[in-house]
C-alpha cells in the first residue's frame, strides 16, 4: 500500500501538469478537430488520477462511504488510461531503441522551419530521449496503479454506498 500511494502522489502531480497543458491543448484542438482525441485521452488520465486519488484518500485512509459513481467514474477513465498508457510505452520503447527515427524526425522539423532555432539540434534530442525516458517511467507507473487500483476496488468494495437512495 506504500508504493501504491506515493504512486498516487506522483500520478497526481503530474495530472496537474497534465491538465494545464489539455486545456491549451484544448484551444488549439477547437480549430484543429483532429486533436479531439488526444485532449480526451489526456483528460482522462488526469480525471483518473484525481479519482483515484479521492479513493485512496477518502474511502481507503478516511474510512468514509463513497458513492458507487465514484467507482464507475475511476474503472472508465482506468481503461481510457491504460490506452494511454500503453501507446506511452510503445512509443516510448521505439524511441529508446532506435532514436535515428527522432533525429531524422527533428532534423526534417529543423529544416523546413524558416527561422533559426535559439537551442541545437543536439541538445533538442538530448530533451526529447529524456522526455521518453520521463514518458516510459511515467507510463509503467501508471500502468501499475491502474491494475493495484482495480485490486483495491475489489477489495475495498465495502466502502461504496449500494444502498439507492430512496
Amino acid at each position: 500500500m506504500g508504493f501504491y500511494r506515493i504512486v498516487s502522489y506522483f500520478l497526481l502531480v503530474v495530472a496537474v501538469i497534465l491538465g494545464i497543458a489539455a486545456l491549451f491543448t484544448l484551444l488549439i484542438a477547437l480549430a484543429n478537430p483532429a486533436l479531439l482525441i488526444s485532449v480526451f485521452v489526456v483528460v482522462a488520465v488526469v480525471l483518473y488520477s484525481v479519482a483515484s486519488f479521492l479513493f485512496l484518500h477518502n474511502g481507503i485512509d478516511g474510512k468514509q462511504k463513497l458513492k458507487n459513481k465514484l467507482r464507475d467514474f475511476i474503472k472508465v477513465n482506468a481503461y481510457v488510461s491504460i490506452v494511454f498508457a500503453v501507446m506511452n510505452i510503445v512509443q516510448s520503447l521505439v524511441v529508446i531503441v532506435d532514436p535515428s527515427a527522432l533525429t531524422t524526425a527533428i532534423n526534417e522539423f529543423t529544416a523546413a522551419q524558416q527561422t533559426k532555432s535559439p537551442i541545437s539540434t543536439g541538445l533538442f534530442i538530448k530533451i526529447m530521449q529524456v522526455a521518453m525516458w520521463f514518458l516510459l517511467i511515467y507510463a509503467i507507473f501508471l500502468s501499475y496503479h491502474i491494475s493495484a487500483t482495480f485490486r483495491y476496488l475489489k477489495q475495498y468494495a465495502a466502502i461504496f454506498d449500494d444502498q439507492p437512495k430512496s
